[in-house]
Order: C-alpha cells, then sequence, then structure tokens
C-alpha cells in the first residue's frame, strides 16, 4: 500500500473520531455567529501576543495579562465557547499523540540539544 493511501486512510479515521464529531458540532456553534467569532478571535490575538512576548523572553506586561483575564471571564459566560475550546483540546491531543507515535516509530535522528 502507498504511504499516501495511508495518510488518507489515517485522515478518515481521524474525522471519524469522537473527537472530531465532537470539534465539528462546537464549531458549528460558534461558526456564523458574529458575536462568538469576535470574542473568540479577540481571546486567540491577545492569548498570541502574550505568547510571543514570553517567547522572545520579554515580561508581558500587567496590562495585556489583565486584558486576557477579562476575555477569559468573557468566554466562560458563552457555553458554547467554552465547549468549543474544550472540543479543540482534546482533537489537539490526538493529533499531537498521532505525532508522537509516528516520530517514536520512524525514529528520526535528532541532534542532542543538552536535555
Amino acid at each position: 500500500m502507498n504511504v499516501y493511501d495511508l495518510a488518507y486512510d489515517l485522515a478518515r479515521g481521524i474525522k471519524n473520531s469522537s473527537e472530531y464529531k465532537k470539534y465539528q458540532e462546537a464549531l458549528s456553534k460558534i461558526k456564523g455567529n458574529p458575536e462568538r467569532e469576535k470574542i473568540l478571535s479577540d481571546f486567540r490575538k491577545k492569548q498570541m501576543e502574550i505568547q510571543a512576548m514570553q517567547m522572545m523572553g520579554q515580561e508581558v506586561p500587567e496590562a495585556k495579562r489583565q486584558e486576557l483575564e477579562k476575555v477569559m471571564e468573557i468566554l466562560h459566560l458563552h457555553p458554547s465557547i467554552k465547549e468549543f475550546l474544550e472540543a479543540e483540546y482534546h482533537l489537539g491531543k490526538v493529533m499531537a499523540d498521532i505525532h508522537k507515535i509516528l516520530g517514536e516509530s520512524i525514529e528520526l535522528w535528532a541532534p542532542d540539544m543538552g536535555t
């Protein structure tokens, strides 16, 4: 069997998983609702800003932290957004586990990073 055919089979398997179905169901409650889309978009932007600062070794200003906390409070008022984020997390975990399995099984060489 061709390796690409196997990849498509894996993709079909993921699409049939409960994690993917829950993700799609939760996403359908967000898409098409401008208010929910904006809240989620604002959250993502603020989250990415802070992560970028942290990755560059910069200190995150308290004001930025408070902005993110405010958006998170708003998120908790919307069960559909909370449901989406949880479903996204679980699907992401499945994808990360698959990536790990592939990486370990193939045994690709990686330099020792001193850890």
